[in-house]
């Protein structure tokens, strides 16, 4: 029974580290099929402070991926000939998960005392006391933003976000996936149905 426990609970925690919230918003009265062509964004204020967040390596990473989303769909072209253009911008939030457990005649994680001498540890414990436990995680939060904007008029016509946590040492392969991800997660609402 307490490794059905564990289990439960570490899907649980891996199903919710792993999942993106994504929001986009548009402008109704654009005709989104009449768009064939795009070209990248002239630097700007947004996508000049995602900067601080990124090297120049995972700038062009980013930059890679949206372009292959978008070649699916629209023809890459210069700024005077697009029909729309592209930027993306980052923001990264230091974040706390706090949570606090009742340990009370429960499981409960925390710090477990053996019945017999001398044996203790850590993990899911049956608790006999009435106070409580509080544990505080601190993580980052990423945040993507893919912006498609008027090339006449510099306005936003759509924007998609998504955000989620980032994991902590990721290499080479994780930061692939994970841009992968976000953009994929994005762009599938463009164009707006």
């Amino acid at each position: 029974m307490r490794h059905f426990l564990l289990s439960c609970i570490a899907l649980l925690f891996i199903s919710g580290c792993s999942s993106l919230t994504l929001s986009t918003d548009y402008d109704a009265t654009i005709n989104f099929a009449d768009l064939k062509t795009y070209s990248w964004h002239a630097e700007n204020q947004h996508n000049t402070s995602s900067r601080q967040y990124l090297n120049s390596i995972m700038d062009q990473r980013i930059r890679d991926t949206i372009d292959k989303q978008l070649q699916q769909k629209y023809t890459i072209t210069s700024a005077e000939k697009s029909d729309f253009l592209v930027n993306y911008s980052i923001i990264v939030e230091e974040r706390a998960d706090i949570r606090t457990y009742n340990n009370y005649n429960g499981y409960y994680p925390g710090f477990t005392y053996g019945a017999r001498y001398g044996t203790y540890g850590s993990g899911m414990a049956l608790g006999y006391s009435t106070g409580s436990e509080t544990q505080v995680t601190h993580y980052k939060q990423g945040t993507l933003i893919i912006d498609i904007i008027n090339p006449e008029t510099d306005k936003l016509m759509w924007r998609g976000a998504a955000d989620g946590r980032l994991p902590e040492g990721a290499d080479r392969a994780e930061k692939d996936r994970l841009i992968q991800k976000y953009v994929s997660k994005i762009l599938s609402d463009f164009p707006p149905k």
